[in-house]
This record gives C-alpha cells, structure tokens and sequence, in this order.
C-alpha cells in the first residue's frame, strides 16, 4: 500500500518534536507546533509578503526536529559527522550565541540525529536526542543544568527509528516517554530533572504527547505502542486508554483537542473523532470517522471547523459534516507528499518537503491557492513564525524570511 510505504520512508519526518513555554511573549514560539502546541499563529498573513531573506546560518546536516523561538533567541538542533548539536542564534541577525555538542555514532534508520524539537520554558531549553539524551540548557549561555539518559534511567529501549516525542510541560511538570515497562511516560522536576512519577505501560511510539482539559479533566493524551492514552499531568495516574483497530500503526501524528473532543489521524487507522464522559475517560465509541485522511507522519491542523492535511494531495475534511471530504488538491505535485502547516486568519500556510511554501485560503468551498514561496530545499523540520520573522531549516542552513507587516 501506498501508505505503508511512505510509513516506512518519512516515519522520521514527523517526529519533530517539541513541547514548553518562556514566560511567554507574544508571538513567540517555544515550542512543537508553537505556543498552543496546535500549529496555530495570529501572524499568518493574508497575503505572502515579498521574499526577503534576512539571514541564513549554515548547518551540518539533516536533521528532523524544528526551530524553537523565544525573544531574541532561536534554538535549533543539528547533527553531522557524528555529533549532536543544539545551536542557539540571535534572532535580529542570526548571529551564533552558543553551541552544545554531544558525541552520537549511533545508526538507525534514516539517521541518528535529533527528531524531537526542543521546549523552551522558563529561561531553559530542554532538547531530547534520538537516543534519548534529555538535557536542559540556560537558554541565555547554554550551560548545562541538568542531563538524563531515558534508556539508562529508566530501563527502556531507545524505538526503533529513535525517540521522537517532543518535552512537554503540563501541570508544572516535564513530561516524557522513556516507554519503559515501568516508566513508559514520566514526569520529572523541570528545574532539576528530578523524577516526580512514573507510569507504567507499553515501549513509545513516535508521536508527540498534549495537554488539554477533556471531560472537564485536566489530562495528558499520547499514544505509545499499539494505544492511545490519557494520564493524569500531576500524579501520572493512566486516566484510560484506547487500542485502535488497525495495530500496524506507527502513531506518528501529534492529537488534536478540537473543543474538548479528541482527533486522530494516523496511517493506518485513519481520521476519528472522540467525545468524553463527564469523568474524563474517553468514549470508545468515535463521534465520526472518515477514511480520507491517513496522513503517513504529518500532523493534520484544525480551523473554522475544518481539519487540513496530507492523504494524496492537500486534504480539507469538515467536522460539523461528520468529517465529511469537501476537497482534495492533487493538481500540485508538492502538495501530494509530506507537509507541515501552519493556520490562522482564514489561511494556511503549507511547508512542502520540497521547501516551498503555499498560502491557501482555509475554506470548505475548495482549494484556493494564494500565493507560493520557494524558502529552502528539501526539509521535513517544522518551520518556526514568530515575532514577524520566519524561520526554516534544511540539511544545509538555518532560514530567517522577514515576515513583519505582512
């Protein structure tokens, strides 16, 4: 199956991760899939602005994790000739502020560098490795102030295709999923690492965890191998848990809270829609369902009632309808494969692998392409909008676009 294939080919790609909060300006972006961790920004434009390169960074190489931003600092991970690198630039100028490099000779499919985008939470950076090395940062120096090895903390297993699940913080603790028998996610003290709980369950699967309030429950949702989940953020409590149909599923895709209702869509069990009971255990039974969208390792984005994402083409479902396809775009060649998106003002902007940006207008009526962008070239890192700046990344260098008034 088409799917599969591209499973096994891009399954790195969408374990970018990331997870955390500054003490948060507007406008930036400390985390996976910015501030709300729903890839959502008030600065996506109405129209593309005129491309202005403001400045570029060379890196050492591809590498999947995307860019963090908080104030005058950007973060983004890196890794060539057998070294991790997390590097640290200004943002007014791209000027290098400090670079942390870690020894990693490992191999694994499509590489050993880092999949997870880092956090940025309150003066620190926390990044994880692909072989599970937690460390957090000064995000002003780049000291080291504390560093966890999930593997050797914790007995697990580094996946697979390596630990993708991007840091998160939720209820005053850093969560992360070691996927150890006893400590398949835990939550530790994000100012010394220091370990608060442990909850046992299954090996991690590749996907990033969120927090949300579900059933009128403040929770943490995730999948780890064959299972969907829910834990109680300040005791690690497993609140419930859902084992999909289809298990030959990489769980790839980050959930989606869409008012207190759970989506998901993944390769090989599709796109469904969850309610809760009062007490916040998921519903076994889905609200909808719809076999449209099964998006191999992207993470579909929600808004004005719609859910956008990669299935053969740019894929537009309607949740009010049930779900409902109301278009697919297969015209554009570079919409056909693996994308990111970022949402707001009516729009969306979708990053291609090619590293070609397309505005599209976020309506049920169809595909309505407003502009197009050549930012990079081949990239599966998500993109970065803060502050009236874009950033981007390639196996080659760091990308900063003036985005400001547009």
């Amino acid at each position: 199956m088409h799917s599969i294939r591209l499973s096994c080919l891009l399954v790195a790609a969408a374990c970018l991760i990331a997870a955390g909060g500054w003490p948060a300006r507007a406008g930036d972006w400390p985390q996976w899939r910015g501030p709300n961790r729903d890839a959502s920004s008030p600065e996506v434009p109405a129209q593309l602005p005129a491309r202005k390169l403001l400045w570029k960074q060379p890196l050492a190489g591809e590498t999947h994790a995307g860019v963090v931003v908080a104030g005058e600092y950007v973060v983004v991970p890196d890794h060539g000739a057998g070294v991790d690198h997390l590097r640290c630039f200004n943002a007014e100028d791209g000027k290098p502020l400090w670079t942390h490099s870690v020894p990693n000779k490992a191999e694994m499919d499509f590489g050993a560098a880092p999949r997870a985008t880092p956090l940025i939470h309150e003066g620190t950076v926390i990044a994880l490795s692909a072989v599970g090395n937690l460390t957090c940062l000064e995000l002003a120096s780049g000291k080291v102030l504390w560093q966890l090895n999930l593997p050797k903390a914790f007995g697990a297993k580094v996946p697979t295709w390596g630990y993708c699940g991007s840091p998160l913080i939720a209820a005053g603790r850093l969560i992360v999923n070691p996927g150890a028998p006893t400590a398949a996610l835990v939550g530790l003290d994000p100012k010394t690492g220091a370990v608060a709980w442990k909850s046992p369950g299954k090996p991690a699967a590749y996907g990033s965890f969120i927090s949300g309030t579900f059933g009128g429950v403040e929770q943490v949702v995730g999948c780890e191998e064959g299972m969907v989940a829910g834990w109680d953020p300040a005791t690690g409590k497993r609140l419930w848990q859902l084992k999909p149909d289809n298990q030959n599923d990489y769980m790839v895709s980050t959930p989606l809270n869409l008012d207190g209702r759970l989506l998901l869509s993944t390769d090989g069990n599709y796109t469904r829609l969850y309610g809760f009971a009062a007490d916040g255990k998921l519903n076994a039974k889905p609200l909808a369902t719809s076999d449209e969208l099964g998006p191999d390792t992207a993470t579909p984005v929600a808004i004005n009632g719609l859910v956008f994402g990669p299935c053969y083409g740019l894929t537009c479902l309607d949740v009010s309808q049930g779900l409902k396809l109301r278009w697919r775009n297969e015209e554009e060649e570079a919409l056909t494969g693996f994308f990111t998106a970022i949402t707001g003002n009516d729009r969306l902007m979708v990053f291609t692998e090619s590293g070609t940006l397309f505005l599209v207008a976020a309506e049920a009526a169809g595909s309505r392409l407003l502009g197009r962008m050549p930012l990079c070239k081949k990239t599966w890192s998500h993109p970065a909008l803060a502050n009236g700046r874009l950033y981007i990344r390639d196996s080659a260098a760091l990308y900063c676009y003036d985005f400001r008034g547009s």
